[in-house]
């Protein structure tokens, strides 16, 4: 056991975590308007050569849209969809590097009079969200405007690219609960909330304790995370998305709050509300297919 643990973490660091950054090094040194058209290559790079990925991100395309879509117009998304993956990561490696200004001025905010709003109340903000748009930018242009916001993130298990992912958001000073520890992580996610602080919940992935839900007209197991929280704490439930312009610029929204059911059926409340969540988010997924990363996972099953 010790030895395939040990073997395990020198192919996360050699295979992986290493080149990564080299990748990373060499990436610093192009000018940000460079980026789409690296992604581009890179991103038909990697539809080419990452089969699995690629069949399985048209097979999700494909049973949330039906025939929306022809195979040439999937096939086009899934290359726009890795294509947006590796630039949103490109960019998020330069945000360190820029100065606060700027930093602001790569996004518009729509609906940031709703936050301001619902924390004068100080009773907390519950805040749903997709990995969607560059949604790290989000969070860090959100924090950046003095707005009390954290986040529950699963760290990979990967303890190289995990320490990157902490040392990242520590130099931006974007706030995180690690879900390593399920009671601490209820427990740190409780003081936030009583705190009076918007708690962000990334809920557009498959969760095999989830409730079912319909998403795209399938069944779908969503996390009830946010649905408990807004229940138990009777906090204002909003929206929060990302997506890129044809500009390229990041459009952030900001919208609610979304009227929640809670009745002395605990159960079907909270299956009600998180389906009225997965709803907004298939709203957007639908107008924007290429920026849900969510693709990338096995969605339906």
């Amino acid at each position: 056991m010790k030895k395939k643990k040990f073997l395990k973490q020198i192919f996360h660091l050699v295979i992986i975590y290493i080149p990564f950054r080299i990748l990373v090094f060499f990436l610093k040194l192009l000018p940000i308007f460079l980026y789409p058209k690296i992604g581009k290559i890179m991103g038909k790079i990697v539809f080419s050569t990452m089969r699995k990925t690629r069949k399985r991100i048209i097979k999700n395309i494909e049973m949330a849209f039906g025939k929306k879509y022809s195979a040439k117009e999937m096939k086009k998304i899934c290359q726009q969809v890795l294509t947006n993956v590796i630039v949103n990561f490109m960019e998020l490696d330069q945000l360190t590097k820029l100065k606060e200004e700027k930093l602001m001025k790569m996004a518009e905010i729509e609906g940031e009079v709703i936050l301001e709003k619902f924390l004068k109340e100080n009773k907390g903000i519950v805040a749903i969200c997709a990995h969607f748009g560059n949604f790290p930018i989000a969070q860090t242009i959100l924090s950046k405007k003095g707005y009390p916001i954290n986040m529950i993130v699963r760290e990979t298990n990967n303890k190289y690219l995990a320490r990157y992912s902490q040392n990242w958001r520590k130099k931006l000073k974007v706030l995180a609960i690690p879900k390593w520890n399920l009671k601490k992580t209820i427990d740190e996610s409780q003081k936030w909330i009583r705190k009076g602080g918007i708690l962000c919940f990334y809920i557009d992935q498959y969760h095999r304790s989830g409730v079912k839900c319909d998403l795209f007209g399938k069944t779908f197991l969503a996390p009830i995370g946010a649905a408990v929280f807004a229940r138990k704490y009777d906090t204002p439930v909003i929206g929060i998305f990302t997506y890129k312009l044809e500009t390229g610029k990041h459009k952030i929204i900001i919208e609610g709050p979304y009227p929640i059911k809670k009745t002395k059926n605990i159960t079907e409340d909270i299956i009600e509300n998180t389906t009225l969540f997965m709803k907004r988010i298939e709203h957007y997924v639908s107008k924007y297919p290429e920026q849900w990363f969510s693709w990338l996972h096995r969605m339906f099953r």
